[in-house]
């Protein structure tokens, strides 16, 4: 068949999270999770998929997850400010994106106490600066202290779903604080406006 073009499907496979237990339709295999944010490895194809039992929390756990649920959403909050506020296009889209990971981050652990932060973000104007440089020393505090606490809580934790869920929430907030600091070593790298 001449002047025909061959074209090779990809075939498209639902992975589904083992952290928060979202499905996602991929080509291949993504890096993170596209709602929570877990690495890879948390990330598993539908038919493996095995949703976690979680059985009786211990009053430690609870709390720290109590604890964790609430910096979530406050963080959520911040970074959805940040969003809104800021005139730079890049951090108006790096924030909006980090907002919804820690947004996914508050359900996953309401979830598991019996909280639930709704969908929606609100807008709350006075929770951020406009200026760029500030809003990520904020964030990298935030995200900082994140990762001190989960470390805690995850050493803490006895129960194997709690281990994971902090496991995996380390490695986001990482990757997060990763962010934050290569951003405060530029000027502007997204541009502005």
């Amino acid at each position: 068949m001449t002047g025909m073009r061959r074209f090779t499907e990809k075939m498209v496979t639902i992975y589904r999270c083992k952290i928060c237990g979202e499905a996602h339709l991929m080509n291949s295999k993504p890096s993170h999770c596209p709602f929570c944010g877990a690495h890879g490895s948390w990330l598993v194809e539908a038919q493996d998929y095995f949703g976690a039992q979680l059985g009786e929390l211990s009053e430690g756990s609870r709390k720290n997850l109590i604890f964790t649920y609430e910096l979530e959403v406050r963080a959520a909050r911040i970074y959805h400010c940040i969003s809104r506020k800021s005139d730079d296009r890049f951090m108006q889209g790096m924030f909006k994106a980090i907002a919804k990971v820690e947004l996914e981050h508050a359900e996953l652990v309401g979830k598991l106490i019996g909280q639930d932060p709704g969908c929606e973000i609100p807008y709350l104007e006075n929770l951020c600066s406009k200026d760029r440089k500030e809003s990520l020393q904020i964030t990298g505090k935030l995200e900082a202290g994140a990762i001190d606490h989960y470390t805690k809580f995850l050493h803490e934790a006895i129960e194997p779903r709690v281990q994971s869920v902090f496991q995996a929430l380390l490695e986001a907030e990482n990757d997060h604080l990763a962010l934050v600091k290569a951003n405060l070593k530029t000027d502007n790298p997204g541009g502005s406006g």
